[in-house]
């Protein structure tokens, strides 16, 4: 007879505790398969919203084949034109960007609320973006991270940092 694993039971509301709100702005995403892990990650990681700046049109967020949880049913979506105007009021804009000035994530005291904007697969976050940005973060890697990957490396540091009691 096998042996009954017992396990603890984890609930979302246990995850990142606290005040504040994490939202995920995708500044011209390109690739389906990246922005169904975005879609993953953001629901893993308890983001609030997802917005996406000028999306292609080959995006089809009721089919993502990387986002087997159906985000898109728990986690808001929208897609606009100005990622900008979507930026939910009194909230920290964090662009991830590899630029001079950006501040590595292991250094980064995240927001209480804050909406973090991740560039295209194959470019940058636009420097209108860059210049209206509170903040300027990196990931530090040895190779550059895919999309996907970086929005769940972000989104779970400031669980992490959370969880911490590194709350500003």
């Amino acid at each position: 007879m096998a042996k009954k694993i017992e396990r603890a039971v984890q609930r979302r509301a246990d995850l990142a505790g606290g005040r504040g709100f994490a939202c995920v702005a995708l500044d011209r995403p390109a690739d389906p398969v990246n922005v169904g892990h975005v879609l993953r990650a953001a629901l893993c990681f308890q983001a609030r919203m997802i917005i996406l700046g000028q999306p292609s049109e080959h995006i089809d967020v009721l089919r993502l084949p990387t986002d087997p949880t159906l985000a898109y049913r728990h986690v808001p979506v929208i897609e606009v034109e100005d990622l900008l105007e979507a930026v939910p009021r009194d909230s920290a804009l964090v662009a991830v960007e590899i630029v001079p000035d950006a501040i590595a994530l292991p250094d980064f005291v995240h927001p209480e609320r804050a909406c973090y904007v991740f560039g295209p697969e194959s470019g940058s976050v636009s420097e209108r973006i860059l210049e209206q940005s509170d903040h300027r973060l990196r990931v530090p890697t040895a190779v550059s991270l895919n999309l996907g990957m970086t929005v769940g490396v972000v989104l779970y540091d400031r669980c992490a940092d959370r969880w911490r009691g590194n709350r500003e």
